[in-house]
């Protein structure tokens, strides 16, 4: 599944309303907006709710109110897929699913009392059902016979992974090595959607694919300027030199190494830069991602942060090339003057922050302000810095 358009509403119709207008995504996307824009917020509440049509998050009971509106596959009729969901205070008031373009019956329709009817596909008719109102129905009523239809959903959600690039990405989290440790790992052990978890999820990659994982890390790595002949994990030599990474204890911690070409040591994690290990880091979980899990979608907000410009600018190309395989859909935010430049701008989604909303400006909906702003032959920061593409008809004349 792609996601294809997107609305979401805080708190509607109260103080402190905050809302995302109907956004059209690309299968590759860069969001684009000052500080404070709604950046990150943007990209969380998609990430939130792939968490809760998981089920790996529970409502939130705090949340005044929350509203989504999601649309898939809009380019495939007989697999468009449409679903509402609205909760407040930690129950779901409204939830609907609606699949394919020929009917607007929903799949699946539900109220706050938790009563909703549902379609049975061997009984070929709806049925009733009662969910508690604090759960989806759509994650509880999951049933690959009678109700294939919301696997697609859960799929998409479960494997959807988010990616806070600013952030440590596991730079100070090690792994203990299961006991006894010639066992092997299973998936149920390592948190992949985590990313503080990324040197067992290295471990749990090398021991699933091999070297074909390794090898594309390195490749990775070299392409965006950091020439390595390894990566592994060892026992850190912060750690009494009297434990030997044999050791047969179960409490002894690992984390990972790499050893570059130009040096005769290795590089210990903790003595890695931030922007080499985020790098790192994102490339462990991406490539596992792409060669174990088959992501559906990999969003990462800032991403960039912390590297230089040759760095970030290969990084990007290298993610975009990756995406182009049709694989996964991406989706990134910045408001990095490098990486802005470093990605077409047939890609980008540029946000107008208004007071209580959020409006993404991209090709769907501003097709011919970003033609006529390439052919001008500025730069893609100064479609940013300039606000171009926010000037409303006659405000050129006017200024």
């Amino acid at each position: 599944m792609k996601l294809d358009i997107f609305k979401y509403v805080y708190n509607k119709g109260l103080p402190g309303e905050w809302r995302v207008e109907e956004c059209q995504l690309s299968p590759i996307n860069l969001i684009v907006g000052k500080n404070a824009s709604g950046k990150s917020k943007i990209v969380r509440t998609i990430y939130t709710l792939s968490q809760l049509l998981s089920n790996s998050r529970s409502l939130l009971p705090q949340a005044k109110s929350s509203e989504w509106h999601l649309l898939f596959d809009i380019d495939r009729s007989e697999e468009k897929t449409e679903y509402i969901l609205k909760i407040e205070k930690g129950l779901v008031i409204k939830e609907k699913l609606i699949i394919g373009s020929k009917s607007n019956e929903p799949l699946l329709d539900r109220d706050e009392s938790g009563k909703g009817t549902i379609f049975a596909k061997e009984l070929d008719q709806d049925i009733r059902f009662q969910t508690d109102p604090t759960e989806l129905a759509v994650v509880k009523r999951r049933d690959s016979i009678q109700h294939p239809f919301l696997e697609d959903l859960y799929q998409w959600s479960s494997s959807l992974r988010f990616y806070e690039f600013g952030t440590e990405l596991g730079k100070n989290f090690m792994w203990v090595p299961p006991f006894p440790r010639d066992r092997e790992l299973s998936k149920n052990e390592i948190k992949v959607k985590d990313a503080r978890s990324v040197v067992g999820i290295f471990v749990l990659g090398k021991q699933e694919i091999g070297e074909q994982f390794i090898d594309a890390i390195i490749s990775d790595m070299t392409k965006i300027g950091y020439q390595l002949l390894e990566v592994g994990i060892k026992v850190p030599s912060f750690i009494n030199s009297d434990i030997s990474a044999a050791d047969s204890s179960e409490e002894v911690p690992q984390s990972l190494y790499i050893k570059e070409a130009d040096l005769t040591s290795v590089t210990e994690q903790l003595e890695m830069s931030q922007g080499m290990f985020r790098a790192l880091s994102l490339f462990i979980q991406i490539n596992y991602s792409l060669l174990a899990s088959k992501p559906s979608c990999i969003v990462i907000d800032d991403i960039g942060e912390g590297l230089d410009y040759q760095r970030s600018s290969s990084i990007i190309k290298l993610l975009i090339d990756k995406a182009k395989t049709g694989l996964i859909q991406l989706i990134m935010t910045t408001n990095d003057e490098f990486i802005m430049n470093g990605v077409p701008l047939e890609y980008w989604s540029l946000i107008e922050r208004t007071p209580g909303s959020a409006k993404l400006h991209n090709i769907y909906n501003s097709r011919e302000k970003i033609e006529e702003f390439e052919f001008i032959g500025l730069n893609n920061f100064d479609l940013f810095t300039s606000e171009f593409l926010l000037q409303k008809e006659g405000d050129e004349e006017a200024a």
